[in-house]
């Protein structure tokens, strides 16, 4: 495992963190502008389109959730199989801020 692999990786895990929450973040935008439309006009026929992108949103929130875990497992255990070599490395340090900062937890 080299430090470039260990880098990419390191930057997989944060991209997909990044996703997540910019998904939920358009999840709840989307809501309250569902939510608008309806009260101003419920019979709206926006409203409808507007619920398929909500939907679309919703849709991608499992995928992301699958896909950060996988980052994370696999940085975990690129971490833990690193050699001592890489072990001394700024890219080491940073993979296991990672790690931390995007625990399994949150994803």
């Amino acid at each position: 495992m080299s430090t470039r692999d260990l880098s990419i990786r390191t930057n997989v895990l944060k991209r997909l963190s990044k996703e997540k929450v910019a998904y939920n973040m358009e999840k709840i935008k989307q809501q309250q502008k569902i939510d608008a439309m309806v009260a101003k006009d419920p019979e709206d026929y926006n409203i409808k389109q507007q619920r398929g992108v909500l939907e679309e949103t919703l849709d991608m929130l499992p995928d992301v959730d699958r896909r950060l875990k996988a980052a994370h497992q696999d940085l975990a255990n690129c971490v833990m199989s690193a050699h001592p070599d890489v072990k001394a490395s700024k890219e080491y340090e940073d993979a296991v801020q990672a790690l931390e900062t995007y625990s399994e937890n949150s994803a």
